[in-house]
């Protein structure tokens, strides 16, 4: 064994689990910046359709 080689292999990476891949920061408390997006995004559409309905 060289000094370069660990002595205990490192695992492989599991192909039964996805990787785990975050974009946005967490905010705490289990909210995530994807949560308050979604939300955005609800609250304009229930917004265009009272539009569309009131025209």
């Amino acid at each position: 064994m060289t000094i370069n080689e660990s002595a205990t292999p490192a695992p492989a990476p599991s192909a039964d689990r996805p990787p785990v891949v975050t974009t946005m920061p967490r905010l705490g408390r289990g909210v995530c910046w994807r949560d308050i997006v979604r939300e955005i995004e609800l609250e304009e559409l229930e917004r265009e359709a009272g539009t569309r309905e009131a025209a």
